[in-house]
């Protein structure tokens, strides 16, 4: 074993010792919301503690965000933050994860804590954990095995079946951990697109960038390409600059100033854009249930699924909205789009009903509290 691998369990074998006296807390009605995935709650988990406060004020709710530094200073950084994760973990009834969390996979917890898994992402286009072992993207399989990877989940929220499938093989359980819930996020998009202020917002944007009547708004969102640029290029070229304006919002690890917008969120452009541009992103998904034309530019797809792996084909599930090439995309563009695939595809990814979904989680969340000690 090399010493890489031989510090990681010593590191582990460390947070349990620490964790043993920490165990022993009393539990409280509470319920803890973790994440590293940004410095500020997500959506899903502002939408969520805020309801279970205002709705449920007999519970305790906690929410405690921090993502793992850069460097020595950011990782001791982190390190210190899991002990206060372990003493809301062992005073807690039921954790909310929307990624890995270290303390909630790799330490033996009292048997009656509920961990729910609701993922940063509506669907899993890519493959990733279990599923990604091992590849050029993927951890490696002893990596996984010593922090427990995924592990101790008792719920994992799904918005549908398939995407279900796809969430069992990379948390690696059995299908009968899945919960048919939508996350709080698709009542965003759908305020965005469809709420009182959409078309008064709609207007407002277009106005703020000189949008001129007869001219559409295509939003570009791209998934992140360790060490590689975003082909935006292609896109430019796909498009006639006369018909269309171009907005880019890239990942935020993959963010440029001079290319990507950054005054409004990518869920405010899904209300105000006429069309969206995606690739491999979760993205596709959640753009799916604005209801607009929505395409998918795979100029890299035989090396993303070499290098990464893909869940969902975009050639294969959405064939006339799917391009390899900036010739196929402007096609496309140019070409009648084809809603009743679009449609087949977002109610294949998201059968769930879409009314009310952050009260509904809430409530079902909230749920689980009353079937622990």
């Amino acid at each position: 074993m090399s010493l890489k691998y031989g510090l990681l369990k010593f590191g582990v074998a460390c947070l349990r010792c620490v964790y043993a006296p920490i165990r022993a807390k009393k539990t409280r009605d509470k319920i803890t919301f973790i994440s590293r995935q940004s410095e500020e709650p997500s959506a899903d988990i502002a939408l969520l503690s805020d309801y279970i406060r205002e709705n449920h004020r007999d519970v305790e709710c906690s929410v405690m965000v921090k993502m793992i530094g850069s460097g020595l200073a950011g990782k001791l950084g982190y390190l210190f933050h899991m002990i206060s994760q372990m003493k809301a973990i062992a005073t807690s009834k039921v954790v909310v994860l929307d990624g890995y969390c270290i303390a909630a996979s790799v330490l033996d917890h009292k048997p009656d804590l509920q961990i729910l898994q609701m993922w940063h992402a509506l669907a899993a286009i890519k493959k990733f954990g279990y599923q990604s072992l091992d590849k050029g993207s993927g951890h490696s399989s002893q990596i996984a095995d010593i922090m427990c990877m995924h592990r101790n989940y008792d719920h994992i929220i799904s918005a549908s079946p398939a995407t279900g499938q796809h969430f069992c093989e990379g948390f690696g359980y059995d299908r009968d951990r899945i919960r048919l819930y939508g996350l709080p996020r698709i009542d965003v998009i759908r305020r965005a697109v469809t709420g009182d202020r959409a078309e008064d917002f709609r207007a407002q944007v277009r106005a703020e960038y000189g949008v001129p009547e007869g001219q559409e708004i295509v939003l570009y969102v791209p998934t992140f390409r360790k060490g590689k640029q975003v082909d935006v290029d292609g896109v430019r070229k796909a498009l006639d600059p006369k018909r269309f304006r171009l907005i880019v919002k890239l990942h935020p690890l993959h963010d440029d100033e001079n290319i990507s917008d950054t005054r409004y969120s990518t869920y405010e452009w899904l209300g105000a854009c006429d069309r969206i541009i995606t690739d491999y992103s979760a993205l596709g998904v959640e753009a799916a249930l604005a209801e607009k034309p929505l395409y998918f530019y795979v100029y890299d797809i035989e090396d993303y699924k070499e290098q990464v792996g893909l869940n969902v084909d975009p050639l294969t599930e959405l064939p006339k909205a799917s391009a390899r090439t900036s010739e196929e995309l402007a096609q496309a563009v140019n070409n009648d789009y084809d809603f009743d695939g679009l449609n087949r595809f977002r109610e294949k990814y998201v059968s769930v009903d879409i009314e009310h979904c952050t009260e509904k989680l809430g409530d079902y969340i909230y749920g689980l509290t009353r079937k622990t000690l």
